[in-house]
C-alpha cells in the first residue's frame, strides 16, 4: 500500500517560489520600498526554500530507506542509486548541455571552469574567482548527491543493530557542521570559497531531516518520539524555531549568520514531523491546495529551469543576450517547467519506479526524492 504524506508537495511549492521570487528581485524590491520589514525576509527567502528543500530531501529517503529495512532487513544500494540517478540526473545533465551550447553561442556567459565544477557535481566547492551564476544554484544538488553517496551504506550497516549509534552520529555531524563552519570562515577560506555550502558543512540539513525520519521510525524512539510530535506543541516549537529572525537582535556574527540558519532548520523539520502525524489538520488541507501542489509536483523543474531563465538576481545590462529580461524569464519559466515535467521527467520517473521498494511494502511517503 502506498499512500501520499498531504502538505509536503505544498511545502516544496513554497520552497521553489520563494526561490523564484529572491531570483525575481521580488524581495529586494520590497524592501527598497519598505514594504518587507527585514525580519521577515530570512523566513521567506530563497536561501530558506533550499534549506526546506534538504530537510525534506532528508525526511521522505529516510522514511523509505527504514520502510525497506523493515520489509525485507536489508537495503539495495544499487537499487537506491538507480532511483537517484533516474530522478535527478537526466533533468542536470540536460539543463548543462543547454547552458553549455548557450555558452559557445553567447560569450562570457560562464566559463569552461565554472561547467567543469558543475558537471562533476562539485559546485558547491568551486572557487568564488570563477563562480558564475547562470549555473550557481547547482551547488545544492551536488550537496544531496554528495550526502546520498555515504548515507544509505551507513545506514545499512548500523540500522539493525546499531541505532543508537546511527544517531549518535547524526547528532554529532549536525552539531559539529556550525562549528566546522565557524572555522573555516575564521580560518580565512571564507574569502575565496563559499564554505557554507560545502557538502560537509550544509549537509546538516539534510542530516537532521534524517535524525527526524530515524526518531519516529526507530522502535525505541518511536514511542516517545511520535507522542512528542503529534502535540499542538511541536508546530509551535516550529513557528518559534522558525521565526527567530523577529527576536535574534544582537550583533554576533556567528548568531546571525549560523546560528539563526540552524534553528530555522530544526523548525523546519519539526513542522514536517508535526505535519506528518497530523493529516487532517486545517494546515495539511491548506498545503494540499491544487495550484500549491502542482507548483511542488514540477518543483525540481522550476528549480533547474529558473537559474537558465532568471539567473540569480534581475539585473541585467544594456544588449546583454542572455539571460533575457526578469519577465520574459519567468514567461518562459511557466512554460518549459511544466512541459518538461510531462515529457521529459516522467518517463524516467516510470523507469525509476521500477526499481523502488517491494509494492507490499507500506511506504509513508511520496516516492519522489525532491531535487
Amino acid at each position: 500500500m502506498h499512500r501520499t504524506i498531504k502538505g509536503f508537495d505544498g511545502i516544496r511549492g513554497l520552497a521553489v517560489i520563494a526561490v523564484v521570487l529572491t531570483h525575481l528581485g521580488v524581495f529586494g524590491a520590497l524592501l527598497e520600498q519598505k514594504l518587507l520589514p527585514p525580519a521577515i525576509l530570512p523566513m521567506i527567502h530563497g536561501g530558506t526554500g533550499v534549506l526546506a528543500f534538504f530537510v525534506l530531501s532528508g525526511f521522505l529517503i529516510t522514511t523509505l530507506l527504514i520502510n525497506e529495512f523493515n520489509h525485507t532487513s536489508s537495503i539495495s544500494i544499487r537499487h537506491f542509486i538507480l532511483r537517484r540517478t533516474l530522478r535527478i540526473f537526466p533533468l542536470y545533465i540536460l539543463f548543462l548541455i543547454v547552458v553549455s551550447l548557450l555558452h559557445i553561442a553567447v560569450p562570457n556567459l560562464t566559463s569552461w571552469d565554472s561547467l567543469f565544477y558543475a558537471y562533476i557535481y562539485s559546485y558547491n566547492f568551486i572557487p568564488t574567482d570563477i563562480y558564475t551564476s547562470l549555473i550557481g544554484h547547482t551547488w545544492s544538488l551536488a550537496v544531496e548527491e554528495h550526502f546520498y553517496l555515504v548515507w544509505p551504506t551507513v545506514f545499512l550497516l548500523l540500522f539493525g543493530q546499531y541505532r543508537f549509534a546511527l544517531l549518535g552520529l547524526l547528532l554529532t555531524f549536525i552539531v559539529s557542521a556550525p562549528l566546522l563552519h565557524l572555522y573555516l570562515v575564521r580560518a580565512g577560506l571564507a574569502a575565496g570559497y563559499f564554505v557554507e555550502r560545502w557538502s560537509f558543512i550544509a549537509g546538516y540539513a539534510i542530516a537532521i531531516g534524517c535524525l527526524s525520519a530515524l526518531l519516529i521510525g526507530s522502535q525505541r524512539t518511536a514511542r516517545t518520539a511520535r507522542r512528542l510530535a503529534q502535540h499542538p506543541a511541536c508546530l509551535a516549537l516550529a513557528a518559534l524555531f522558525y521565526a527567530n529572525s523577529l527576536y535574534l537582535t544582537g550583533d554576533s556574527w556567528f548568531l546571525h549568520n549560523i546560528g539563526a540558519h540552524f534553528l530555522r532548520t530544526i523548525g523546519i523539520a519539526l513542522a514536517l514531523t508535526w505535519l506528518y502525524f497530523n493529516q487532517d489538520s486545517r494546515l495539511a488541507k491548506g498545503l494540499e491546495f491544487p495550484p500549491l501542489k502542482y507548483i511542488g509536483l514540477i518543483s525540481y523543474g522550476i528549480y533547474m529551469y529558473q537559474g537558465l531563465f532568471l539567473d540569480t538576481g534581475p539585473d541585467r545590462v544594456p544588449g546583454q543576450i542572455w539571460p533575457p529580461s526578469p519577465g520574459i524569464g519567468l514567461a518562459l519559466l511557466v512554460l518549459v517547467a511544466p512541459l518538461s515535467y510531462h515529457f521529459f521527467e516522467k518517463p524516467f520517473l516510470r523507469l525509476k519506479n521500477r526499481y523502488s521498494p517491494s509494492k507490499g511494502e507500506t511506504i509513508l511517503a511520496t516516492g519522489k526524492a525532491p531535487a
